[in-house]
């Protein structure tokens, strides 16, 4: 376990004892019941190889990025919400050409994921840890250029520049555990760890370890 995921789970059970101290368990029986939940947060996505046809492989590094999530909740324990992450990890796509050479291109790509989740909040009190399960989409671009550049007039810059890139989108779906935090009536945090797997034809499935830490409001 590396020091970031050993500092993620600090994290959540720091939360307790603070929380409690400051008497964050005088809580309503209905206090996320009905309300909207709006959250920023701060995103680890761990490193992954995927295993490609032939020798074909591609190394994603870790990366830190940043998302946002807004749901329902239905009751104190069960919501609903969409949560979209952004992250741009460097690579190392490596395998050999049409040649016969064996090559290694390094890069930045650029990944933005859109999630449906559902959450079940295992407790109705203000501190209550949680189980959810996603369904959505990824979209990846390589920023290596796969066709020829346009250029164009622009009247601010004078002339603009474009090439397209070699992109792709796929399904992924995972789940995950974490804590939540209702700090004051409209204020919450959260903290968790998740499995996140793509599903990508003529490859190995990648999963993707991911952390986060959230700070949201209720409305």
């Amino acid at each position: 376990m590396n020091i970031k995921k050993i500092l993620l789970i600090v994290t959540l059970i720091g939360m307790t004892p603070q929380a409690w101290s400051q008497g964050a368990f005088r809580f309503g029986s209905d206090e996320r019941a009905g309300n909207w939940d709006f959250s920023l947060a701060t995103i680890y996505q761990d490193s992954e190889i995927i295993m490609g046809p032939g020798d074909l492989t591609l190394d994603i590094k870790d990366r830190w990025g940043f998302g946002f999530n807004f749901g329902y909740n239905f009751t104190n324990h069960l919501a609903l919400s969409f949560e979209f992450d952004f992250v741009s990890p460097s690579y190392e796509l490596s395998g050999t050409d049409e040649d016969g050479d064996f090559r290694t291109i390094s890069h930045r790509m650029d990944m933005f994921n859109g999630l449906l989740k559902g959450t079940y909040n295992l407790l109705s009190g203000p501190i209550t840890p949680f189980i959810d399960l996603s369904i959505g989409f990824s979209y990846t671009d390589s920023n290596i250029k796969d066709g020829p550049s346009y250029c164009y007039p622009d009247w601010y810059w004078g002339w603009a520049c474009y090439s397209s890139s070699h992109d792709d989108t796929n399904l992924n779906y995972g789940g995950g555990l974490g804590l939540r935090w209702d700090i004051i009536r409209d204020m919450f945090m959260r903290a968790s760890y998740s499995i996140m797997k793509l599903n990508i034809s003529g490859t190995s499935d990648p999963e993707f370890g991911v952390g986060r830490l959230e700070f949201g409001w209720k409305y």
